[in-house]
């Protein structure tokens, strides 16, 4: 278990941020398009949950993220792992009335700048987003500073919150998103 320390920016223009990240020196190392289920774990504080995600590189990973109480981030857990369809199906028996399980797919960029990770994503039923990931909060504010955002323009949301939000969708929801 490690902590992840991360925030996002909601509504960006892509090609605005990808410009300033490359005049900041940072460099792009990976774009890829994901797909993932996610599944909200019943009767945790803050929504935990569980992960499992299969990149176009060939990777296959599950994740459980459980929200920390103070500060930017999540307690999470990661393993790598050799069949998506498989694990799917094992938590859906483990995990037959989640408080959510939504299926989605993504596009990513991952850029990297003075030891930080920039995610640009694109999600169904979203506009564009940035997740930042660095090693303390300080280092995420200053980055998102250095990328022309404010502190305020910072959130602590995972992307499934999110999407529950906009959907309107309900516990006990189930659904698949293109």
């Amino acid at each position: 278990m490690h902590r992840e320390i991360e925030a996002k920016i909601l509504n960006i223009d892509p090609e605005k941020v990808q410009k300033k990240l490359r005049e900041l020196g940072a460099i792009l190392t990976q774009e890829l398009d994901l797909e993932q289920i996610v599944w909200w774990i019943p009767n945790t504080k803050d929504k935990s949950s569980v992960r499992v995600r299969k990149g176009s590189d060939g990777s296959i990973r599950l994740t459980m993220k459980q929200k920390v109480s103070d500060g930017l981030g999540y307690k999470e857990w990661e393993l790598d792992i050799s069949n998506y369809e498989y694990t799917a199906a094992i938590i859906d028996e483990l995990l037959p009335s989640p408080d959510l399980r939504l299926e989605y797919p993504h596009h990513r960029q991952d850029w990297h700048l003075d030891g930080a990770l920039i995610n640009i994503d694109w999600f169904p039923k979203l506009a564009p987003l940035v997740e930042i990931e660095a090693q303390s909060e300080e280092q995420v504010r200053e980055i998102a500073n250095r990328l022309d955002f404010n502190s305020s323009d910072l959130i602590n949301k995972g992307v499934v919150s999110l999407l529950f939000e906009k959907l309107g969708l309900k516990i006990g929801d189930k659904l698949k998103l293109n």
